[in-house]
């Protein structure tokens, strides 16, 4: 405005002006830009919508596409029209020969890993096959040395017989109970810990408890076995002794060096799929039952076996089924929330409003 106003008292003072009808002299075109509106121009605010319908191929590309395989011509080393053969270094004998023992070291370290082992679920069958028929065969082994009349008998009959108790099937039952009895307790001890940092009220779980733990973003590695039980054990001897005198329960001692903060910790149960297949196949209980077979009640210890499996196949399938079908609709409601509510939010459309004047709108102050 101030220019302007400059503009028009340099021309009112001159001696050519007409008072009548003022113009201002234009020693430049007019710049069309200026009145160009921002909305027309690229914006660093504005999103337009994605354009699905070319993206599912409704629309043609601004671009043409790439003719595939095509071959590639040789650039100045053969004629036109013919193509170049490429030429491939082959490695000598004395060359492959020299890299046996680094490819031996490369698989050795790689194993077991590189075993073609079958599924674990297949394993699981596999294995306890092994294990059934092992504890037929010795069923059947300790059977036959005793007579039809003694049947149910046979133990008593053993010791009548002078038969030693150390034979071939005494060390193969102990294996196999031993195997039964460790592979549920390495199925029920598999633990998965987490810490709640953010959950200050207690959670209605046996297996949460407020701990003291550093402040560290790493994984949390969950204590051995062996630690376990010691430490249960210790815990329910104090306690014990404890009740009895009247004291107070002993709370759980934490030696933690560093910064340290109390939070909320949550133990939990995270089975192996071979093991579980394994205990509903062969579990401590089969073992037993088949300690109680004998030739007068064998079709009824097995039905009852083959049930056992099939309850236990059966209990697991489907309480595995559950839980991954509340994973999924956890993960469906959490999408559905962020479709309808988050992402409208976070990532609106938006686009650019301009407002234009022009000159004759504009009021002078100065002038009459």
């Amino acid at each position: 405005m101030a220019f302007r106003r400059f503009a028009h008292q340099n021309y009112a003072a001159s001696p050519t002006a007409s008072p009548s009808n003022p113009s201002t002299p234009r020693t430049r075109p007019p710049v069309l830009t200026a009145y160009r509106s921002p909305a027309s121009t690229s914006s660093i605010s504005a999103s337009v919508p994605f354009d699905w319908d070319a993206a599912r191929s409704r629309k043609p590309p601004p671009y043409s596409t790439p003719l595939q395989n095509r071959t590639r011509k040789s650039f100045g080393t053969a004629k036109s029209g013919q193509t170049r053969k490429g030429v491939v270094r082959k490695k000598s004998l004395m060359e492959r020969i020299t890299s046996i023992p680094s490819a031996v070291a490369f698989q050795i370290a790689l194993f077991p890993h590189n075993l073609p082992l079958p599924s674990p679920k297949a394993s699981a069958r596999i294995i306890g096959t092994i294990m059934h028929f092992l504890h037929f065969c010795i069923r059947v082994t300790q059977i036959r040395g005793v007579p039809d009349s003694d049947l149910g008998w046979e133990d008593m009959y053993r010791e009548g017989d002078n038969s030693s108790w150390l034979d071939w099937t005494m060390p193969v039952s102990t294996f196999l109970f031993i195997a039964a009895f460790s592979n549920a307790v390495y199925l029920f001890s598999r633990i998965r810990t987490y810490h709640l940092h953010h959950q200050p009220e207690p959670l209605s779980s046996p297996n949460a408890k407020f701990v003291s733990t550093k402040l560290d973003l790493e994984s949390e590695v969950p204590p051995s076995l062996a630690k376990r039980i010691t430490l249960s054990i210790w815990y329910a001897f104090a306690y014990f002794w404890r009740f009895l005198l009247g004291m107070q329960p002993p709370a759980p001692l934490t030696s933690l060096s560093g910064k340290t903060t109390r939070v909320q910790e949550l133990q939990v149960w995270n089975p192996g799929e071979l093991e579980l297949s394994l205990f509903s196949i062969y579990s401590p209980v089969h073992g037993f039952l088949w300690m109680a077979l004998n030739s007068s009640n064998w079709i009824l210890m097995t039905a009852i076996m083959v049930l056992i499996w099939f309850q236990l196949n059966t209990m697991t399938r489907a309480f595995t089924l559950l839980v991954k079908d509340r994973e999924h609709i956890a993960a469906e409601v959490l999408n559905e929330y962020n479709q309808g509510f988050v992402y409208p939010r976070l990532y609106p459309v938006r686009k650019d409003a301009a407002v234009m004047t022009h000159q004759s709108e504009m009021i002078d102050l100065w002038e009459d």
